[in-house]
């Protein structure tokens, strides 16, 4: 409870955060379930904030796994510094420069990406970018997880990317707000 209060308190005094409320474990259950078999050797998550998802993501990664984690709220950041573990990368940055700087430097070799970021306060070219760099960045059986949405707007973006019979949306009632997960395959 503690953890949900300083997350909201945190979420109140930045108005990019998206959410009011961690992930519920309903959210997290039903993003890892479009994990299916996916390697997770090299993993990025976009806005992790406190870390609900990332130490998900950590207790399923092999020994060898690399989990780059990208956020700009410096609460937030304190807090996934305090997270030990070796495979662990934490950026300062937005998903947009970094989703950019992977593909500049060719990294096309990251096996999934999992975003919780607010896009619907984003200017489209921004989503665009986004996506398009993901994408990208994503070895050839990758995939692309969003969740945390409270519409499926973002779903004609991944349509424009990924083969759309590879795209899965679910929608996840037990949340403060219940929200959308959207899962695109490359």
């Amino acid at each position: 409870m503690l953890e949900q209060l300083n997350f909201l308190k945190i979420a109140l005094s930045d108005r990019q955060i998206g959410a009011i409320t961690r992930s519920s474990k309903y959210v997290i259950n039903a993003v890892v379930r479009n994990f299916d078999d996916q390697l997770l050797r090299r993993v990025v998550e976009y806005g992790p904030g406190d870390g609900v998802m990332t130490r998900e993501i950590l207790n399923r990664m092999p020994r060898d796994g690399q989990l780059i984690v990208v956020e700009t709220n410096p609460k937030f950041l304190e807090v996934l510094k305090n997270i030990e573990d070796p495979r662990l990368q934490v950026i300062e940055g937005t998903a947009q420069k970094v989703s950019k700087e992977l593909e500049r430097y060719n990294l096309a070799v990251i096996d999934l990406v999992v975003s919780s970021i607010p896009f619907s306060i984003l200017k489209h070219a921004d989503q665009e970018s986004i996506v398009s760099n993901t994408f990208n960045i994503l070895r050839t059986t990758g995939k692309f997880i969003i969740f945390h949405q409270y519409s499926p707007f973002m779903l004609n973006l991944l349509n424009k990317y990924f083969n759309t019979g590879a795209i899965n949306t679910q929608f996840e009632l037990r949340n403060i707000p219940p929200c959308f997960i959207m899962s695109a395959q490359k």
